[in-house]
């Protein structure tokens, strides 16, 4: 009986681990072809500050179909801090809505977004979620964004919100951008370089 099962499942067996070694060894192939240069990689990254020094805002408005709050855009004419990455913001006081913490939780700023339709590609889609109109600002690294709610007209200011994505949820952090923005922060990341 066990000739019998070794006869029959024995080539499957070593079919499969030929399989695996084949599909594992074309995918390090692939990655190892495929991997950016240090040249690739820093144009890569200039041209994503590029893109957040040099905002669209109307390509945006346009393509979500609404205006955007006037503290959004006047966000990134501060170069100083869109530029900058990993930044941990405390809320000064208490959070209002959950007074049971016994600390006030950091929200993390990996990046910020370029302000055109570009990076909303790889955001939440907000109105699929049922979240309405916005633009996602900034992301946690983990795939979880900041975004401000746009509205039909141009206001001075919008709530900010966070919204998770696994599982999908979203949170509203702040009462405005310009209040989220003035919490005092800290910078985790040892490179800031503006260049226009």
């Amino acid at each position: 009986m066990q000739t019998l099962l070794a006869e029959a499942f024995g080539p499957l067996v070593v079919a499969f681990m030929i399989f695996v070694a084949v599909v594992g060894g074309r995918r390090l192939v692939h990655q190892f072809r495929n991997r950016l240069t240090p040249d690739q990689i820093q144009a890569a990254r200039d041209s994503f500050r590029s893109r957040l020094i040099h905002p669209n805002s109307s390509q945006v408005e346009q393509g979500i179909a609404a205006s955007l709050p006037e503290r959004l855009i006047t966000l990134y004419d501060d170069h100083a801090t869109i530029l900058t990455e990993q930044i941990e913001i405390r809320r000064p006081t208490a959070n209002p809505e959950n007074p049971a913490e016994l600390q006030n939780p950091a929200e993390w700023i990996e990046a910020f977004l370029p302000l055109d339709l570009e990076s909303q590609k790889y955001a939440i889609d907000l109105p699929a979620q049922g979240w309405g109109k916005g633009f996602s600002f900034a992301t946690d690294g983990e795939g979880n964004f900041y975004w401000i709610p746009a509205g039909e007209s141009r206001q001075a200011d919008a709530p900010v919100y966070f919204a998770h994505t696994d599982p999908p949820a979203n949170e509203q952090v702040a009462a405005s951008l310009d209040e989220f923005l003035s919490w005092p922060r800290i910078v985790h990341s040892t490179e800031v370089e503006i260049n226009p």
